[in-house]
C-alpha cells in the first residue's frame, strides 16, 4: 500500500506539472517516473509490476471501447492491408536492426514483434484530444489498432504456451476464440437489451460496467491467458454505440487515475545498465520512426485514402504497444528466454516512442511531411471557374447546404477526401474534386480566390483556417460546433455558423443578399432539403 502511495504522489506531481507547463500529460508521467526511479523514490520492482499490471489492464479496457467496428465498416480493406503491412513491415525492419545491434535470434524475434504494432493507450488518447475520432483517418487507425491488438493477444498466447507442445497451444487459443464470441455476444446483444429494459441509473450501470470487466478478467486468469487481454475483451464487449458513450462517462474519473498509474510505473520500469542501453534503444525507436510513416502513409494512400490523413495515420501509429510490453513479460518472468535487459530495452523503446507521439503526430510535422512528398501534385490555377461556391467537405450533411445553392442557379464545386463521397458525386453530376480541402495547391486547383463564397464543412477548425489564410478576399462560411471555434473563425476573418443544420433558412438568407442580392427572393423559396 506504502509503494502504491508513493507512486500516486509522483504521479500527481507529474499531473501538476503537465498543467503548469501545458504540455501532454503522458510524456510528462513517463518522464517522473524514470526520474524518480533513478533516484530511487519507487518501490520494488514487484509492487511496480503489480501496480502497473493493474493500471495496464482497466486502461486496455478503457481503451477497447472505442474499437467499434461499425466505425471502420467501410474502410476495411484498408484497415486489413495498412495493419498487416504495418505489422510485418516493421517486425522485419526491427528484426534486422536488433541483428545489427548484436541480439541472438530469440531476444531479436521478441524486439521485432515488440516494435510492429502501436498502442492504443496512445492513438486514442490523442484522437480524443484532437477531435479525430470520426475522421476518416482517424477511423482508419481505429481498426488498425484493433487487428493489431487481436493479433498481438494471440501471439502472446501462442508464445506463452509454446514449450507445453502444440494442444496447450490450441487450447490457449480456443480460449481466445471464446473471450471474442462472449464479448461479441455482450457487444451486439447483451448490454443493449440492458440499456433499453433496464434503464438503469448512473450507480448501477457503473456497478454493471465494472462487473463485466470482472467477469472477463477472472475467465482469461482461470483458463491461463493474461487478465489485459481478457480486459481488452471486456472493453471491446462495451464498444458498440450508445453504450460505449453511457459507459465511458461513468469511467471518465477511474481513467485518469489509472494513467497516472500505468505512465509513472511505466517510466519507473525502465533500467538503463549501461550507455550501450540507451543507444540500442534509441536506434530501434529510429527504426519505428522511420519505417512506420512511409510505410503506412503508402498503402494507406494506395487503398484510397490521401495524402494528408495518409500521412497523419503514418506519425500516429509511430509508437510501440503496452501489449509489447505484455510479450516482454512473458518471456522474462514466465518462460526465462529473453534476459530482463531485453524488457527493460523493449519498456525504453515505449517510453521514447509514446513520449514523442504527441509532438510528433501534430498538424505542423504532417504539413512539413506533405511539402516533401514526392508524389504530391502541385498544380496551379486553370481559371475554368470563377465566380462559383466552392465546398470543402461535404460529409453527411453536405447535400442540404449544396442543393440549395444549386437551385438558386449558383455554379458549384465540392471538394472531399473521402473517395466513397467522390464516387457518390460523380455519380450524381455533381462537380467534384477528392483531396485535402486545406491543402493550398488543391485549393489554387479549385480556384478557391476567384469563387464568391467558400463553404467550410470540414471538422478541424486549424483546416478552415488554412482556407482563410489562402482567399483573403473571398466571404467563408465555416460550420463549427463549439463556441471557441466560433470564436477562432471569427478572430480569422470568417463567417462561423454554429449547429449549421439548425441555422439553414438563417444562411440562405445571409447567402442571397450578401453574394447576389438579386437572388434573394429565387433563394428564399430553394428550400433546403435535409
Amino acid at each position: 500500500m506504502n509503494g502504491l502511495a508513493v507512486i500516486l504522489l509522483i504521479a500527481a506531481a507529474g499531473f501538476g506539472i503537465a498543467r503548469w507547463s501545458r504540455m501532454s500529460v503522458i510524456p510528462v508521467l513517463i518522464l517522473a517516473g524514470s526520474l524518480a526511479a533513478a533516484l530511487g523514490w519507487l518501490p520494488q520492482d514487484e509492487v511496480l509490476a503489480d501496480a502497473f499490471e493493474l493500471a495496464l489492464a482497466f486502461l486496455v479496457f478503457s481503451a477497447g471501447m472505442e474499437l467499434n467496428p461499425e466505425r471502420f465498416r467501410k474502410h476495411l480493406g484498408a484497415v486489413l492491408w495498412v495493419g498487416t503491412a504495418q505489422f510485418v513491415g516493421v517486425a522485419a525492419a526491427g528484426f534486422l536492426l536488433a541483428k545489427l545491434l548484436g541480439f541472438e535470434d530469440v531476444p531479436a524475434a521478441y524486439l521485432a514483434l515488440a516494435l510492429s504494432t502501436s498502442s492504443t493507450l496512445v492513438v486514442v488518447q490523442h484522437l480524443k484530444q484532437q477531435q479525430q475520432l470520426f475522421e476518416p483517418f482517424g477511423r482508419l487507425v481505429l481498426g488498425v489498432l484493433l487487428l493489431q491488438d487481436v493479433v498481438m493477444i494471440l501471439i502472446i498466447v501462442t508464445v506463452g504456451r509454446w514449450p507445453q507442445g502444440a494442444w496447450p497451444v490450441l487450447q490457449g487459443l480456443g480460449t481466445v476464440g471464446g473471450l471474442a464470441a462472449m464479448a461479441v455476444g455482450c457487444q451486439q446483444w447483451l448490454m443493449p437489451w440492458v440499456i433499453r429494459r433496464l434503464r438503469p441509473d448512473e450507480e448501477t450501470l457503473l456497478l454493471l460496467v465494472l462487473a463485466l470487466l470482472f467477469v472477463f478478467v477472472s475467465a482469461a486468469h482461470l483458463t491461463g491467458v493474461s487478465p489485459v487481454a481478457g480486459a481488452f475483451f471486456a472493453g471491446f464487449a462495451l464498444a458498440r454505440f450508445p453504450v460505449n458513450g453511457v459507459a465511458r462517462g461513468q469511467l471518465l474519473s477511474f481513467n485518469d487515475f489509472f494513467q497516472a498509474i500505468f505512465f509513472t510505473a511505466l517510466g519507473g520500469l525502465v533500467v538503463v545498465s549501461s550507455p550501450a542501453m540507451l543507444l540500442q534503444a534509441a536506434v530501434l525507436a529510429f527504426g519505428v520512426w522511420w519505417v512506420t510513416p512511409p510505410l503506412v502513409g503508402a498503402v494507406a494512400e494506395w487503398r484510397g485514402m490521401t495524402t494528408r490523413p495518409a500521412l497523419e495515420s503514418g506519425l500516429l501509429l509511430a509508437q510501440t504497444s503496452e501489449f509489447a510490453l505484455v510479450l516482454g513479460f512473458t518471456g522474462t518472468q514466465v518462460l526465462e528466454q529473453i534476459p530482463g535487459e531485453v524488457f527493460s530495452l523493449m519498456a525504453m523503446v515505449a517510453v521514447l516512442t509514446m513520449t514523442l507521439t504527441p509532438f510528433v503526430a501534430t498538424d505542423r510535422f504532417t504539413t512539413l511531411l506533405l511539402h516533401l512528398h514526392p508524389r504530391r501534385r502541385r498544380g496551379q490555377a486553370t481559371g475554368s471557374r470563377r465566380g462559383h461556391v466552392l465546398m470543402l467537405g461535404f460529409g453527411a450533411g453536405g447535400m442540404w447546404m449544396m442543393k440549395p445553392v444549386a437551385q438558386a442557379g449558383h455554379d458549384v464545386l465540392v471538394v472531399d477526401d473521402d473517395p466513397a463521397v467522390i464516387e457518390q458525386l460523380e455519380a450524381k453530376g455533381i462537380p467534384c474534386l477528392r483531396g485535402d480541402g486545406s491543402d493550398e495547391h488543391l485549393l489554387a486547383r479549385a480556384g478557391a480566390r476567384e469563387a464568391k463564397l467558400i463553404l467550410v464543412s470540414m471538422r478541424r477548425v486549424q483546416d478552415a483556417r488554412r482556407v482563410l489564410d489562402f482567399a483573403r478576399q473571398v466571404p467563408v462560411v465555416v460550420r463549427v460546433f463549439e463556441e471557441t471555434e466560433a470564436v477562432v473563425v471569427r478572430r480569422s476573418g470568417g463567417i462561423p455558423v454554429l449547429n449549421s443544420e439548425a441555422a439553414a433558412d438563417t444562411f440562405m438568407e445571409w447567402f442571397g443578399q450578401t453574394i447576389h442580392p438579386q437572388d434573394a427572393e429565387r433563394t428564399e423559396r430553394a428550400s433546403p432539403v435535409t
